[in-house]
């Protein structure tokens, strides 16, 4: 049997059909979905496994803004992922971190690190947290040289019970690198068995563990598309980008990950939940937000290397899958800016002064 099974080709393979796999934005949010009110009833964090997994962002020092962006936390968490973070303060779940070394620390290497040593006239030897304890000194409160924002980290009663939550989840992952922070293994045993007697009914071979996942990724896709979440709606495209170029299925991935690029030109957001009323001023894309991942655009610069696609391919490639959305900026002008990105003429690793120059060109 192929890789993608009979059940799927024409539903959910993109090598047949990329406009079934990708869902169009006209109609992404659902009549009536956007009046749902939010959830009211208070949630035991110690029992609730999304706030669980919340906290297992803050067994080390961290922010608010250092939170995985990939996850749906208002999903997972019943409540906004702002709203849980403050829950978890008022119940002493998480507590302020101000020790002025970890401020200095957060989100930087070593080499960054010895890089400020040696510009304040430091020794550069030694571990992170002793050119941490160097710096102090010429900064006590940290704030300065370090994250002036809120750091937060687990008491140690969340920590215990995330740790506990860790190992179990660490048992319940998928064996596959590109899925296992997207479902786990009660999940993808359960759609097998479903899809298995769906097959059987159709005199169709069992399908594979990789059509099982396939057709999963695509369901997790128009959920988020119909929800009006199209920023995680693209995160998960990538996620099937990624699947498939793994998989030697490189045309295909070529197409998604500039599939991806189109979302984030065209400022994909996450609207679910969002009043009808207010999606005028709210939309769905928004092009001042516009922006290009530096990885998305170097998977599309490897593959059409390997690929052996001309500029004008891959013009034509993105093109035709822009042409299967309704996104609001035109698909010539978008290509312009993404052109430049792939030939290397806009930097993007001088953050933010590119997503700037980026959003000039198109707005």
């Amino acid at each position: 049997m192929s890789f993608f099974s009979k059940l799927f080709s024409s539903r959910l393979s993109p090598v047949s059909k990329l406009d079934n796999v990708i869902p169009h934005p006209a109609r992404s949010l659902a009549a009536g979905s956007a009046e749902q009110s939010p959830h009211e009833t208070r949630i035991d964090w110690r029992t609730s496994e999304g706030h669980q997994r919340l906290l297992l962002s803050f067994t080390f020092p961290n922010a608010g803004e250092g939170v995985p962006k990939w996850t749906d936390w208002g999903g997972l968490l019943g409540e906004s992922l702002n709203s849980a973070i403050q829950r978890l303060k008022t119940d002493g779940a998480l507590l302020p971190v101000n020790e002025p070394a970890r401020r200095i620390l957060y989100n930087r290497s070593a080499n960054e690190l010895r890089k400020m040593c040696r510009d304040h006239g430091l020794k550069v030897p030694g571990t992170k947290e002793q050119l941490a304890e160097r710096l102090v000194s010429i900064d006590p409160r940290g704030l300065v040289l370090g994250y002036p924002g809120e750091l937060l980290r687990c008491s140690h009663e969340a920590e215990k019970i995330a740790n506990v939550r860790r190992e179990a989840w660490k048992q319940s992952q998928l064996d596959d690198p590109d899925l296992r922070h997207v479902f786990d293994r009660q999940e993808f045993e359960a759609e097998k068995e479903k899809l298995k007697q769906q097959f059987l009914s159709k005199a169709l071979p069992e399908p594979s563990d990789d059509d099982v996942k396939w057709g999963m990724l695509n369901c997790r896709a128009l959920q988020h598309a119909t929800e009006g979440n199209l920023g995680l709606c693209r995160n998960m495209y990538l996620v099937m980008a990624d699947f498939l170029s793994r998989r030697e299925k490189l045309k295909e991935a070529f197409r998604l990950y500039l599939t991806v690029c189109a979302y984030d030109l065209n400022g994909a957001q996450n609207r679910g939940g969002t009043p009808s009323e207010m999606l005028q001023r709210f939309p769905l894309f928004d092009p001042t937000m516009a922006m290009l991942a530096p990885a998305v655009v170097e998977s599309v610069q490897d593959l059409a290397e390997e690929l052996s696609f001309s500029v004008d391919d891959v013009r034509r490639a993105y093109l035709e899958s822009a042409a299967l959305m309704d996104f609001p900026l035109a698909p010539g002008k978008v290509w312009s800016v993404l052109s430049l990105a792939i030939e290397g003429k806009i930097d993007l690793g001088d953050q933010p002064r590119c997503f700037r120059r980026i959003r000039e060109l198109l707005v």
